[in-house]
């Protein structure tokens, strides 16, 4: 009993020492530290010849909420990407999952591309039936490119959104939308240019094909950020978070990472996309629902090298 009597006041003294303060002030620094590596893990960079790029964040992740706490209540949950030949392609949607799971051990994965689809294609019985198959909590929905392809028109879009997920809604109670606006494209200009034969000096018309950049992307991009806002989900801004209407197409032609169509990517730029779209949903979640303890330090996988592998096209 003397004993334990004796002890009790050393351990005031103790942590009261300039020691104890130390161990603390270390503490401290140790966990910053701890902080700010878990920050820099999921933060991949950029090429070094993308310009005009902006912070890799959802827009109004708040709406994930009720995804998120499922996750902090450690339970089950699926997500279900859907989209076009982006998605179709496999090496997208798989980084996506790869890196999801590595932070998120309970979390299931699904997708389904179609080649050239638009969004109107999901709405249909089959592949809303197809979706609610998977009892998904999360559906990222990845179209735009193929609408801004075509004759687009902001209030056709957004009837078709309503429709998608109204209709998913109804068939899967607990879900969440996730909109994902495209990356950008080049599309095919024809040009002539008159000129006059030497000998019959008769006028004749040289056509050549050019690339242009799809200027009808953009307002493909800001009609679901503008919709997202609308209807309260959130939306990954890929075309302005890798550069905007100036630069999104460009900087990933420049890297290297576009394939030679405009439209399509190389395996490692679908690798790029996937991965700062899964960063983004768990930046989103340490956001809105931070775990109760933060020591578990988690480095992502980071691309060696911003540079295509000419072997693997995607497709």
């Amino acid at each position: 009993m003397t004993n334990e009597c004796n002890n009790r006041p050393c351990l005031r003294r103790a942590s009261s020492s300039p020691n104890g303060k130390k161990v603390g002030f270390l503490m401290l620094i140790f966990l910053l530290y701890s902080f700010s590596t878990f920050a820099q893990s999921l933060s991949t960079p950029f090429p070094y010849t993308f310009r005009n790029t902006r912070s890799n964040e959802l827009a109004n992740p708040v709406a994930l909420h009720t995804f998120f706490q499922r996750i902090r209540d450690e339970k089950a949950v699926k997500v279900m990407q859907i989209g076009d030949s982006h998605t179709r392609g496999n090496v997208y949607p798989r980084t996506v999952e790869k890196t999801l799971k590595a932070y998120f051990p309970q979390l299931d994965f699904a997708y389904y591309g179609i080649n050239g689809a638009w969004a109107h294609r999901f709405y249909e019985q089959d592949m809303i039936q197809r979706v609610a198959n998977e009892h998904p909590q999360l559906v990222i929905i990845s179209f735009g490119t193929n609408e801004a392809h075509g004759n687009f028109d902001a209030h056709t879009h957004n009837q078709t959104l309503d429709m998608l997920t109204q209709r998913i809604a109804a068939r899967c109670p607990e879900v969440v939308f996730l909109l994902t606006t495209p990356p950008g494209s080049y599309i095919s200009v024809r040009t002539g240019q008159r000129y006059t034969t030497r000998r019959s000096r008769r006028r004749r018309t040289r056509y050549a094909t050019t690339k242009v950049r799809n200027e009808r992307t953009e307002r493909v991009a800001r009609n679901l950020l503008d919709y997202g806002n609308a209807h309260q989900m959130a939306v990954w801004d890929l075309f302005t978070i890798a550069g905007g209407p100036t630069h999104a197409c460009s900087n990933w032609r420049d890297a290297g990472l576009m394939q030679a169509d405009g439209v399509h990517f190389l395996a490692a730029g679908y690798q790029l996309q996937g991965t700062l779209l899964a960063e983004a949903i768990i930046k989103a979640y340490e956001q809105v629902a931070p775990r109760s303890s933060q020591t578990r330090m988690f480095q992502l996988p980071t691309p060696q090298e911003q540079r295509p592998n000419a072997s693997l096209k995607g497709f």
